[in-house]
């Protein structure tokens, strides 16, 4: 007996318990788990901002935030702490949110192929941009209903861009089918860049995006509005703009890639999926209305 128990360990050598370390709550203070907390939150106000709404909505698997429901496997330990928790839901993955990408395109391309192919008026086109407006914003503030919200807002969306393109085409006939294969072109090429580290994507480099986004978008209401821009009428207003908003559209998707792969690597829930998907789908819309001014600009 006494040959067992002087194999067991001395408890009173074991190292003292790292800083934060709470019985109740032993991941809690946890350094590792601190530092890839801090890691996902460093940077600048719009990472922080996108991270904070995404774990404030869906959590992370990781951690257990927002609700997510975690399976905590017991072993002793040496303060008689059980495991760090493992997640019980599946996690976000990638290849899933650009399956998803392609669903909602396809959505977009075949209600924008039926009005563009039989007569909606200007009334029903502006009425279907404007409820697809409110949709948008509705699926970016509530991101855990963009599951419903981002289909509609694709087949709403694709209803618009149906009409609009229908009118380019009058412009110059044939420019359409050339805009569709150009922004698959730019979209998987941008894709292939990001994921094999040709383009690095900085804190930097997403802030400027989103400034750049919010300035287009100011600059798009106003023309809207009627408030046009000195020097920049007919074909070179075309072309700049067109520009712009490619520009923009791929800075955009190279942000939205950086942010699906931050968002993986934190463990947040698959259910972020549509909330991810709908943010590309938002920077395709984009680069696809761009190509057709460049287009048109171009056959002028």
């Amino acid at each position: 007996m006494s040959d067992q128990n002087d194999q067991l360990p001395d408890l009173t050598q074991l190292p003292p318990p790292p800083a934060g370390y709470s019985a109740a709550n032993p991941v809690a203070g946890s350094a590792p788990q601190k530092q890839n907390r801090n890691a996902r939150r460093s940077g600048t106000w719009a990472v922080k901002r996108n991270f904070s709404r995404m774990e404030q909505a869906f959590g992370t698997g990781a951690l257990g935030a927002g609700g997510v429901g975690t399976a905590v496997a017991t072993r002793p330990s040496g303060y008689g702490a059980p495991r760090p928790p493992v997640s019980d839901v599946k996690p976000l993955v990638e290849s899933d949110v650009l399956a998803k990408v392609g669903i909602l395109t396809m959505i977009a391309i075949a209600a924008g192929g039926l009005s563009f192919l039989f007569p909606v008026s200007v009334g029903v086109a502006f009425g279907a941009i404007i409820i697809a407006f409110g949709l948008g914003l509705w699926a970016i503030f509530v991101p855990r209903m963009a599951r419903i919200l981002a289909p509609i807002y694709a087949l709403v969306e694709g209803v618009g861009l149906g009409f609009i393109s229908k009118l380019y085409n009058t412009q110059s006939h044939g420019i359409v089918p050339m805009a569709i294969l150009l922004t698959v072109s730019l979209f998987v090429g941008v894709l292939i860049a990001y994921r094999t580290g040709l383009v690095r994507i900085s804190n930097r480099f997403i802030s400027m995006a989103i400034v750049a986004t919010f300035a287009l978008c100011v600059v798009a209401f106003a023309s809207i509005l009627g408030l046009g821009v000195s020097g920049l009428n007919g074909g070179s207003g075309l072309l700049v703009f067109g520009v712009l908003y490619v520009v923009v559209a791929i800075m955009d998707l190279f942000v939205d890639f950086e942010l699906v792969n931050r968002a993986a690597k934190a463990g947040v829930p698959a259910d972020a999926e549509w909330y991810a998907a709908f943010s590309i789908f938002l920077a395709v819309v984009m680069l696809y209305l761009g190509l057709l001014r460049i287009l048109l600009a171009g056959r002028r």
